[in-house]
């Protein structure tokens, strides 16, 4: 599987399975680039924008953003609260051909890491509608462009 691919579905996996972060959410609905037309909220959207920085190693910057439609703002903090938790300082690994996301070296059993996370910023995003909030946040992420690549280095 293409490395990007398999980031992108390891991400989602992991949040989607959160039971903390579906009871906030009612289910975790995430789109790849775009939601769903007339999605119901909360929900997500992702994305990867990527940079070479080697033949080996590349840079990407994870994109994450959410909706949610009330008069507060307090879910949304609580959705960001739960993502930060489950994405920054996080490892992404692969044993055989799975890919997951670990949030510790305890975890992590053998496998080899094939990318790590960090929240870099995030931020509320103005909306039109009243009553619609939109968080924007943003991980920095360094990763192998293969594992073939990775293993000889090794």
């Amino acid at each position: 599987m293409d490395t990007e691919r398999a980031i992108l579905t390891a991400i989602y996996t992991h949040l989607a399975n959160d039971t903390q972060l579906s009871a906030i959410c009612s289910g975790v609905r995430l789109g790849l680039v775009w939601a769903k037309k007339d999605e119901t909220f909360p929900y997500f959207v992702h994305r990867l924008h990527t940079y070479a920085r080697s033949d080996v190693i590349f840079t990407g910057d994870y994109y994450l953003d959410f909706w949610d439609f009330r008069d507060t703002a307090a879910k949304i903090y609580d959705i960001r609260e739960r993502v930060i938790t489950l994405l920054d300082k996080a490892y992404i690994v692969v044993n055989g051909d799975t890919y997951s996301v670990v949030r510790s070296d305890g975890e992590m059993s053998g496998d080899l890491i094939v990318a790590r996370l960090w929240l870099a910023t995030g931020w509320l995003i103005p909306e039109d509608t009243e009553g619609i909030w939109h968080y924007a946040s943003v991980f920095t992420m360094r990763f192998t462009r293969s594992l073939t690549e990775i293993t000889n280095l090794t």
